[in-house]
């Protein structure tokens, strides 16, 4: 067996355009910042046909070797002009033993130190879906795992719920265990602090120096949803967090927490927390936009061998819009509508399936909705759709809004033409037979217009 070493053909420089290949040929940043472009993985040559990577971990090996193997041969040739068939990842031995200590470490302590990651099984940072709405937080959270030594601490994510905040968290929990072994990360709740505080008191002196050993210890302290505290005065629990901060803090050990609102907007924060919180990165984290929305729900149906069409995609992302977990539970209705119903998912059974997930907002009603929905359309206010007003785009507008509520609501043209503030009901007809004809010639208003009676009706 022969290897053909890396220094003494062009794959001694190679390497680095390699990862930039696949990165821009995959789309895959997190997973290529994460698992491939680090100085922990190293080009060892070509084996017998075979491409020879070095990395850190068994866990290393398997991201290389299940999700950049392809993509890395193919880079290899562009590159190079050299072929690989396979590619095969090599642990050096120290590393190893390394790894080995490290996961016997974490399985002999007690189960109060493990990372608590109750609400589901953790997630992966590579998987977090970046776009404007989310690239302050991902970044500060990329920068941290990529540089420990960077003197900002602690890192303060805020947004509501549903957003990723656990996500950024979870993900940086575990690459951070992956990226460095010997580091102790802990990651816990707000809510789970304060219980395990409380027990801690109630069994003296011994019990509270175990849990503020355990709190103090970590090289990367993780709090989720600290708002928690606004839950009642809790004084006692916040003096101690906050000396767990200073300590961690002044030993140069890292926090980031998480919380649904900013510190200045967290009931009974005294302004010790508030400005500890400034002194490191306050960072918001938004409701997903259109393109993070689209990317969510195409990757999740994936995740669950579904490809949904373009015009599936656009319909899911364009109404659900207010968090991450909405879109994960749409996809998660429409794929096993399919499953049960065997039923490909077009635009048609996607308004079906979802109807009542994206209908009204609560406490509105059907006519609110529809002027809201049609105003919004045509770029107008909802008050633009009454009157008589013959210009475009209102005059079309208030057609489209009295169609969809002659079908929603079955009134007379009269009623639907009051609902509007038009007293003759002939005029109402004649927009009513104007978008009937609107709807034959074009194939999306008339979808728009079948999908929002759908909605109105619920």
């Amino acid at each position: 067996m022969t290897i053909r070493p890396a220094a003494s053909t062009p794959l001694a420089t190679a390497w680095p355009e390699i990862v930039a290949l696949v990165r821009t040929q995959t789309g895959n940043e997190p997973g290529v910042r994460l698992w491939l472009d680090s100085p922990r993985v190293h080009l060892v040559g070509i084996e017998d046909g075979v491409l020879v990577l070095e990395c850190p971990t068994p866990t290393w090996s398997h991201q290389l070797s299940s999700k950049f193997a392809g993509a890395i041969r193919a880079a290899l040739t562009e590159v190079t002009g050299l072929q690989a068939a396979s590619l095969r990842c090599r642990i050096p031995g120290a590393a190893v033993r390394a790894h080995e200590r490290e996961l016997a470490r974490t399985t002999q302590q007690p189960a109060a130190e493990a990372p608590r990651h109750g609400r589901s099984a953790a997630k992966l940072l590579e998987d977090f879906v970046v776009g404007p709405c989310n690239r302050l937080a991902y970044d500060a959270v990329r920068r941290l795992l990529e540089s420990p030594e960077n003197p900002i601490n602690p890192v303060f994510i805020h947004g509501p719920s549903g957003v990723g905040k656990t996500h950024l968290e979870q993900g940086l929990s575990a690459a951070f265990r992956e990226r460095y072994p010997k580091s102790k990360v802990l990651y816990i709740r707000c809510e789970q602090f304060t219980n395990d505080f409380i027990e801690s008191c109630e069994g003296g002196g011994a019990a509270i120096n175990a849990f503020r050993v355990r709190m103090r210890h970590p090289d990367l302290l993780l709090i989720d949803d600290i708002h928690f505290l606004s839950k009642g005065q809790k004084e006692r629990t916040k003096d101690e967090l906050f000396a767990t901060f200073e300590h961690l803090a002044n030993h140069g050990k890292k926090v980031v927490i998480t919380s649904d609102a900013g510190p200045r907007d967290i009931q009974y924060l005294e302004e010790r927390f508030v400005q500890r919180f400034a002194g490191g990165l306050v960072v918001p984290l938004d409701r997903p936009d259109p393109a993070v929305r689209r990317e969510i729900v195409a990757r999740r149906a994936r995740e669950q061998g579904a490809e949904l069409p373009d015009e599936v995609l656009e319909y899911v992302a364009g109404h659900v819009t207010d968090n991450v977990r909405m879109l994960e539970g749409a996809v998660n209705r429409l794929v096993q509508f399919s499953t049960s119903f065997q039923r490909r998912i077009d635009l048609t059974a996607a308004r079906q399936c979802l109807a009542d997930l994206i209908g009204r907002d609560r406490g509105e009603d059907a006519v609110a909705m529809v002027r809201r929905e049609v105003a919004a359309r045509f770029g107008l206010k909802p008050t633009d759709l009454d009157g008589r007003s013959k210009t475009q785009p209102r005059a079309d507008a208030r057609f489209v809004a009295m169609y969809v509520m002659r079908h929603v609501t079955g009134g007379t043209y009269g009623a639907i033409g009051q609902i509007f503030g038009i007293k003759n009901h002939t005029s109402v007809l004649h927009g009513c037979d104007k978008v009937r004809k609107m709807r034959g010639q074009d194939p999306e208003l008339d979808g728009y217009i079948e999908d929002l009676i759908i909605r109105a009706k619920r």
